[in-house]
């Protein structure tokens, strides 16, 4: 990796500008974190594509799936505190896991996506927000492959599979533990948020379909929802800062999480021997994080990405809201990881 921080910070600078003047991109922000502290912390663009007003520095962004990890090392940290265990079978703590098609599941099987529960079942929009009518929903689902067999990414349903099974491990609603676990120690209660609320919400930038074919997008539709943005659906609502990312992946590693159980986290992919990798697919999931070379990471619908580098102690966060056609293609990314000298990541 390329570390030389001072010489880097015009480089990246021009790539934002560059891209955002040429309408490849609406508004970004990047930050940088080496050794736990930010050494980079940029932006470009303007606030919406029709306002022609410049992005404020403190803008949040919708980031989708990238706020995932957020949730895993909530698991994680639960783990550390033995209030549940990675082999914890889900049917001792959910009655509606307690079926032979379901009992072998594991949490281990929710934070790598093996579990066979990755289609939303049948929702309203407004349903999607009912925490505990989701909760009830998918938790009655079948399983479409054996648990522990089948890598299958669960774009949605991960929230409520290892939000409410975290719930039903420590008493605690979902909300609580994250700013008790995660969002109040690190930092970040004015930066990460799953379900923005009155004080942050004007921060908060609009998504861009402006080069998305079907325009309104599904997803622009979703984040620009309001009872769903404020509702707390860590699989697809994060909201964040690219300091917020980059400062949440800076406090995991010995921090929130032990040395060694994170190692242990990001150490290979947790798949199945007889489920390898297709070529080409970005599904390669350890405990909760994709693996690309020695980034851990995660990547959101719209371009966002937060990801640890693990030889270097570098955390990066990155964030943008212009849709593209094709969700893990992200010109402006291969760029920044050209500058960086890291391995490129679609994910």
């Amino acid at each position: 990796m390329n570390k030389n921080f001072q010489h880097l910070l015009p480089v990246l600078q021009n790539i934002l500008d560059e891209e955002c003047r040429s309408g490849n991109e609406c508004a970004c922000q990047l930050a940088i974190c080496h050794h736990g502290k930010i050494v980079i912390d940029i932006y470009a663009g303007n606030f919406s594509p029709q306002s022609g007003i410049p992005l404020p520095k403190n803008a949040l962004f919708p980031v989708f799936s990238a706020g995932k990890p957020v949730l895993s090392a909530l698991a994680l940290i639960l783990v550390d505190k033995k209030i549940i265990s990675l082999d914890t079978r889900i049917g001792e703590l959910w009655n509606d896991f307690s079926t032979p098609e379901k009992s072998g599941i594991t949490l281990e099987h929710l934070l790598s996506h093996r579990a066979g529960l990755y289609l939303l079942p049948p929702s309203e929009r407004w349903e999607i927000a009912d925490w505990e009518l989701m909760c009830a929903r998918v938790g009655k689902m079948s399983p479409r492959n054996a648990p522990g067999r089948q890598c299958r990414y669960h774009p949605l349903t991960f929230a409520w599979l290892v939000g409410h099974t975290l719930e039903l491990a420590s008493g605690k609603s979902l909300p609580h533990l994250l700013k008790e676990h995660i969002l109040s120690p690190a930092g970040l209660l004015d930066e990460l948020f799953f379900g923005i609320d009155d004080k942050n919400i004007q921060r908060l930038v609009p998504v861009d379909d402006t080069l998305s074919p079907q325009k309104p997008s599904w997803l622009h539709s979703m984040m620009h929802d309001d009872t769903l943005r404020r509702s707390c659906i860590p699989s697809f609502n994060g909201i964040a800062s690219a300091r917020g990312l980059a400062k949440f992946y800076a406090s995991l590693r010995g921090g929130l999480i032990s040395e060694k159980l994170f190692d242990y986290a990001v150490s290979k992919l947790f798949r199945d021997a007889d489920d390898p990798v297709k070529p080409g697919s970005w599904e390669k999931f350890s405990l909760g994080f994709v693996l690309e070379g020695n980034v851990a990471g995660h990547g959101g619908a719209a371009g966002s990405e937060g990801f640890y580098c693990m030889d270097e102690d570098v955390s990066v966060g990155f964030v943008k809201n212009r849709l593209r056609e094709n969700f893990t293609i992200h010109p402006v990314r291969d760029r920044i990881s050209e500058a960086l000298k890291i391995p490129l990541r679609h994910w």
